[in-house]
């Protein structure tokens, strides 16, 4: 079992690590472009590994110095076909950006991951690429990884969003580059929009017409400079942090600040916090610094359109309902069910450790403001990386009384995380 020191307050200045999503579509992209591109900042974990070792699989040089992957290819119409099965470890993003990329290439390719990924939904977005011709199939009727992705010929096509996931948008608009005609993605409920942005770096085959996203196959990537900023997801951590310990001020520096991600900060600011960022480069991915202290924070419901674009922060807003003036109560995130952990039930159980009184629904939870919390309880990570770095952080907050089972799955996305946090305890 692990405990920590409790710790007074947060002060001080902090970068947040690589962005792991859009470091995944940087190595992706540079992939399919023709030439030798470069990934400055990229974050090193176990998540990105994977994809490093599947893009080297194709026949592509990768090359990594300290804070710098240059990948030179001849590009996506002469990828090798692998000579062994592609493991894609933990990461979801891996394997659903991986299924788009392939499909379209007429090569053989499998694809598998770890226990918990080879549980976590395939069919969202093996389906729409079925739509457009692929042949794909898996364990549990195609709905599980392992998967085998068979030569077909796609066809371009429109497809209507089905499930509120970048992933999945991602993977056709991915797949779509490779075919011969436009494809249409219509996206009614906005998701974070890296892919595009990336894309529009180094090629003008895509286009957004309001909810319209046209996908110009058949033309060549050129190989770009990706400038990866900090991770807006990781930066949430270090506000939950400041938010809760007392007399705590602290500044997130070269965080990304992509509008599609930020949804986070506008939850907030709906609970009554006061926070502030300004903006320091904006072309392409836009970054600059976030400013925060801990002060009192309202109740509330968190709901509609916003939740994919918290998705990722929306455990951190349960546990501020801790520490609340009022309930804060979160529906319409069922997709929190099948993330790394069923997060909604990892959150529930660790809150009733906690002695919290929390309320439970198939779409989210309801957590009221901690009382009396339950000395010598244990929370559980499920292995769960966003998990295990929330439980890290309470166990500061509350010292001794508190122990964890495991937070070693912090390497998945954040693996300097504890010297990180570090620089700013008091």
């Amino acid at each position: 079992m692990i405990s920590f020191d409790k710790i007074k307050s947060l002060n001080g200045e902090v970068k947040a690590p690589p962005d792991k999503s859009i470091t995944h579509r940087s190595l992706i992209i540079s992939a399919m472009a023709e030439g030798t591109s470069r990934v400055t900042n990229p974050l090193i974990s176990l998540d990105t590994k994977a994809t490093m070792e599947a893009v080297s699989s194709l026949g592509i040089d990768l090359r990594r110095s300290k804070n710098l992957i240059e990948i030179t290819s001849k590009g996506y119409r002469l990828f090798k076909e692998p000579e062994n099965i592609i493991d894609c470890g933990n990461s979801g993003t891996t394997a659903r950006l991986l299924t788009g990329l392939f499909t379209p290439t007429r090569k053989y390719y499998v694809l598998t991951g770890d226990s918990s990924l080879r549980e976590r939904p395939m069919k969202r977005v093996i389906d729409p690429l079925k739509k457009m011709g692929a042949l794909i199939s898996g364990r549990y009727s195609d709905t599980k990884l392992p998967i085998t992705i068979m030569p077909s010929t796609m066809k371009s096509s429109t497809i209507f969003q089905e499930t509120h996931s970048a992933q999945v948008k991602s993977a056709i608009i991915l797949a779509s580059l490779q075919l011969e005609a436009a494809t249409t993605y219509v996206e009614k409920i906005k998701t974070r929009n890296h892919t595009e942005v990336l894309l529009q770096l180094c090629s003008d085959s895509i286009n957004i017409n309001d909810d319209h996203i046209i996908i110009q196959g058949g033309s060549t990537l050129e190989a770009g400079d990706f400038m990866v900023p900090g991770d807006f997801s990781s930066a949430a951590f270090f506000i939950f942090a400041t938010l809760i310990f007392e007399k705590s001020k602290v500044t997130i520096k070269n965080c990304g600040l992509n509008p599609s991600r930020i949804g986070f900060i506008n939850v907030l600011k709906d609970l009554g916090v006061k926070i502030e960022y300004s903006i320091d480069n904006n072309n392409g991915e836009p970054y600059g610094n976030i400013f925060i202290g801990s002060q009192d924070i309202k109740g509330g419901l968190i709901s509609g359109k916003v939740i994919p674009n918290v998705i990722d922060e929306l455990p951190i807003i349960a546990y501020l309902g801790l520490f609340a003036a009022s309930p804060i109560e979160i529906r319409g995130a069922s997709e929190l069910r099948f993330k790394e952990s069923d997060r909604i039930g990892a959150v529930v159980y660790n809150l009733k450790q906690l002695g919290a009184e929390v309320h439970e629904y198939n779409d989210g939870l309801k957590v009221f403001p901690l009382k009396t919390i339950n000395k010598k309880c244990i929370l559980k990570s499920f292995k769960d990386h966003r998990i295990a770095i929330i439980n890290t952080i309470i166990a500061k907050k509350f010292g001794q009384d508190i122990f964890l089972d495991d937070i070693s799955c912090m390497n998945i996305s954040f693996p300097t995380f504890m010297e990180t946090f570090a620089e700013i305890e008091e």
